[in-house]
């Protein structure tokens, strides 16, 4: 539990001029990567990587996770106003924010998507002050097994991605396995239709991925219209007084801010899960409980909230096992700690009773950049909003650009390009036959996690180890659970239609 007096020392030594310049540069550095689509915060902390030497390791620490933090919130900008995900993990904000952008109701988007960020990390905050070594220890709780069936459930969730169209959706599931297998087993090291490309030996990276599906039609679509939103500013304007009215709805949907800050900490405490599978089954989940769930794919503000509170949820998460077991769930978490190990400090099971002062000071610092959320998110909101009303022959250009800029900075790869490119065709393909690309996306993010973690753990103890622990069977049923609800859906409906 927490310790009074070394957490007041903490919090103490966090309003320290260097600490708290290391925090916002960290935070503006991350906002900035965030919102432009394609940057990927783990690339720009690993560029900083051999700076942070010439810092403090504290500071180092706050930089990195601030800088992380943010760029998750800020990664539902571009998600929200041009259909575009600024990070892999904000792709679910995409469904219902950018719904909300054409009706010319950016701000509100902005406003929601701000006060639901805020919320999470706040969330994510206070659970990892309170309680972070023994959530840390849960993260040991899954082997492969478990892991798998975490996968699992994470596909299960299509059925709310579905619509109304259990087919097109399953179909899209599994040729987004079929892509995701691609590249080299990392159980045998065989290569998997790579054709002899080199570029392929490691799959399709995800960043190009995401670019093309989302990007390339959004471009396309544009050329056909004059701006983005259908209203034009003034009418907007009448829509949609300020951002703080989108701020306060957020946290009217009292129960999905709190099963979605629960889902999205669990996920990010999970190593390996991410940002994009806690956001996409906290948006199935709530899409399925919701009473409004009809309105769902259409700007419903419910929708957005569960998806960027969970979404900021796991990135507080994710830290809490790099602490308090030296275990990194993500690239970004990785790069963490490197930064901890280049100043000498081993994170791990001793870590809060060896460097006591200091492991407050960074849980602390969270508290902060929830903070900054709220007052740079709503202060920046302002102008990005603006965005839908650009006429498209100026800003058709400017996305492009940083289309390419995002798909080629990944790894610096001309082939992630033509991957763009090629995944543009598909995801114009798939929205013209009606095929949901979310649940494509999904099956895309979750495929190796599925083929590694099942092979290790067959090759472990066989296919019982699936039932072999409680939290299995609780994966189990929430699978099978969440695959009846719209099926059983369906099945009312076109009974209900036949009357």
């Amino acid at each position: 539990m927490i310790d009074t007096d070394m957490a007041l020392q903490g919090l103490a030594n966090l309003f320290q001029f260097h600490l708290l310049l290391a925090l916002v540069v960290g935070f503006t550095l991350g906002f900035i990567v965030g919102a432009i689509p394609g940057f990927n915060d783990a690339n720009l902390m690993a560029i900083l990587l051999p700076l942070s030497i010439y810092l403090d390791a504290t500071d180092a620490i706050v930089l990195m996770s601030a800088l992380y933090f943010s760029a998750q919130a800020a990664g539902s900008i571009p998600a929200i106003l041009i259909n575009i995900p600024g990070t892999g993990g904000n792709a679910a904000s995409t469904i219902e924010g950018y719904a909300l952008a054409r009706q010319g109701r950016s701000g509100y988007a902005l406003g929601i998507s701000i006060g639901a960020s805020t919320f999470g990390a706040l969330f994510g905050a206070i659970a990892s002050l309170l309680v972070a070594p023994i959530l840390g220890m849960f993260a040991l709780s899954f082997g492969p097994a478990e892991l798998f069936l975490l996968a699992v459930f994470g596909v299960s969730v299509v059925g709310a991605l579905a619509g109304s169209d259990l087919l097109r959706a399953t179909i899209a599931v599994l040729f987004g396995l079929l892509l995701a297998f691609v590249g080299t087993d990392t159980n045998t090291g065989h290569e998997r239709t790579t054709f002899g490309i080199l570029p392929l030996v490691d799959g399709f990276s995800l960043i190009p991925v995401i670019l093309g599906l989302y990007g390339v039609p959004e471009l396309i679509d544009l050329l056909r219209r004059q701006t983005i939103a259908a209203t034009d500013a003034d009418t907007a304007s009448s829509l949609d007084q300020d951002f703080g009215r989108g701020f306060i709805e957020a946290f009217r949907y009292r129960m999905t801010l709190a099963s979605s800050s629960v889902i999205g900490l669990i996920i990010g405490i999970i190593p390996g899960a991410g940002a994009a599978i806690g956001s996409f089954i906290s948006y199935g989940f709530s899409r399925q409980v919701s009473s409004r769930r009809d309105n769902y794919g259409k700007g419903e503000p419910e929708g957005l909230v569960a998806t960027d509170c969970a979404n900021n949820a796991v990135a507080c998460g994710a830290v809490i096992p790099l602490l308090t077991l030296g275990l990194p769930g993500s690239a970004s978490t990785t790069v963490m700690l490197a930064a901890m190990i280049l100043h000498g400090v081993r994170p791990g099971p001793q870590f809060f009773a060896e460097f006591q002062v200091q492991s407050y000071t960074i849980l602390w610092s969270f508290f902060v950049s929830a903070g900054l959320i709220f007052v740079v998110g709503l202060t920046c909101a302002r102008w990005f909003r603006r965005v839908v009303f650009v006429p498209n022959h100026y800003l058709v250009p400017i996305v492009l650009l940083l289309l390419l800029i995002g798909a080629y900075a990944n790894r610096y790869v001309a082939f992630d390009l033509l991957v763009m490119v090629l995944f543009g065709l598909l995801g114009m393909a798939m929205r013209a036959a009606n095929y949901p690309v979310p649940a494509f996306l999904l099956a895309f993010i979750l495929g190796p996690l599925l083929e590694a973690n099942y092979l290790r753990a067959v090759r472990i103890g066989g296919h019982e180890i699936f039932f072999a622990s409680q939290i299995s069977i609780i994966l189990i049923a929430l699978a099978l659970l969440s695959l009846a609800v719209p099926i059983l859906g369906a099945l009312m409906r076109r009974r209900d239609g036949q009357r």
